[in-house]
C-alpha cells in the first residue's frame, strides 16, 4: 500500500513535468486544469500510471485540436505595381502660363519696334500668294517641232469649190481642168481649210472681186509652204484688189525672184509677193 502523501507529491509533480506554468506562483496556468486532473478531498488520490496516462491524453488532444487559421493578408503593393499605376493614371494638365508683360517707357517701346522692324526676316509666302504668280505665268508656246507634227485639215476638190463658190469667189485654169498633176491646170485638192477660210476673208474685207488661178497642182516652187503643201494661192491681179493690198499692208521687201512682198509681217499673217501676172499670196 502506498501512502497518500506520497500519491499526492508524485501528482504534483506529474503536473509540474506537464503543465510548468501551473507550477509557477502569481501565473495563471496556460492549459486549465480539467476537473477530473484534480483530486477533491473526499475522493481517494489516483495513481502515478493513472495521472501519467490522463495528462499524455490531455495532450494529444490539444495537438490535435485545429488551429484558427490566420486571417488572409491583404497582397502587398509592390513597388513595381504603384510605378505601372501611376504611370496608366492620367496626368493633370498644367494651366498654361500667362505671359508678364512689364510696362515700358515710350522711347523704350518706339526703340523695340524700330529694332523688330530692322531684324524681322521677310515673311515667307503662302500657297495662297503662290497662287496668283502661277496664274501670270505665260504659257509655252509649242515649238517649231510639235506645230509640224499637227496635221492641218485638208479639203478636197468638190468641197473646196463649193466653199468658194459660195463666198462669190471663182477660179479658172489655161488648161480648163483640174488635175494636180497637170501644169496647166487649177486643183484645189488636198488644200488646206485654213487658206480656203483666209481667201474667203480676204475677198470679205476687200469687197474685190477674186479669182483663183492656181492652188495645189505641181509647177510651183516646193517647200513646207508651197502650192502643193496647201499653204498658197494664186489671185488675177485687178484695180481694186491691187490698191487694197499696198494700201493694208505694209512693204517687206523684195524676194528672191524680184516679186516685191507686201504683209504685216515677214513671219506671220498673209504675204502678198506681186508677181508679173497674179498675186502669189501665202496664208499662214
Amino acid at each position: 500500500m502506498y501512502d497518500i502523501g506520497t500519491l499526492e507529491t508524485a501528482g504534483r509533480r506529474m503536473r509540474e513535468l506537464c503543465h510548468p506554468a501551473a507550477a509557477q506562483p502569481g501565473r495563471e496556468s496556460a492549459v486549465p486544469l480539467r476537473p477530473e486532473d484534480a483530486a477533491p478531498a473526499d475522493t481517494p488520490p489516483r495513481s502515478t500510471e493513472t495521472t501519467a496516462t490522463a495528462a499524455r491524453t490531455r495532450t494529444a488532444t490539444l495537438a490535435g485540436a485545429p488551429r484558427e487559421q490566420a486571417a488572409p493578408r491583404p497582397p502587398e503593393t509592390t513597388a513595381r505595381t504603384r510605378t505601372a499605376a501611376l504611370a496608366s493614371a492620367p496626368r493633370e494638365q498644367a494651366a498654361p502660363r500667362i505671359p508678364q508683360t512689364t510696362p515700358q517707357t515710350p522711347g523704350k517701346a518706339r526703340a523695340f519696334q524700330a529694332q523688330g522692324s530692322v531684324q524681322a526676316p521677310p515673311a515667307a509666302a503662302t500657297s495662297g500668294e503662290k497662287a496668283p504668280a502661277a496664274l501670270e505665268k505665260p504659257a509655252e508656246a509649242h515649238p517649231p517641232q510639235a506645230q509640224q507634227a499637227r496635221q492641218p485639215t485638208r479639203l478636197q476638190q468638190t468641197d473646196a469649190k463649193r466653199l468658194l463658190r459660195a463666198a462669190g469667189l471663182r477660179w479658172t485654169s489655161s488648161g480648163k481642168c483640174a488635175n494636180r498633176q497637170g501644169r496647166n491646170c487649177t486643183s484645189l485638192e488636198a488644200v488646206r481649210s485654213a487658206t480656203v477660210s483666209s481667201a474667203i476673208e480676204l475677198k470679205r474685207r476687200s469687197g474685190c472681186p477674186l479669182v483663183v488661178t492656181g492652188g495645189t497642182e505641181v509647177g510651183h516652187a516646193p517647200g513646207p509652204y508651197s502650192h502643193y503643201a496647201g499653204y498658197k494661192l494664186d489671185i488675177k491681179p485687178n484695180a481694186c484688189i491691187n490698191r487694197y493690198i499696198t494700201k493694208n499692208y505694209p512693204a517687206q521687201g523684195v524676194r528672191g525672184d524680184g516679186a516685191r512682198l507686201y504683209g504685216q509681217s515677214a513671219t506671220s499673217g498673209p504675204l502678198f509677193a506681186r508677181e508679173a501676172d497674179h498675186w502669189d499670196i501665202l496664208f499662214r
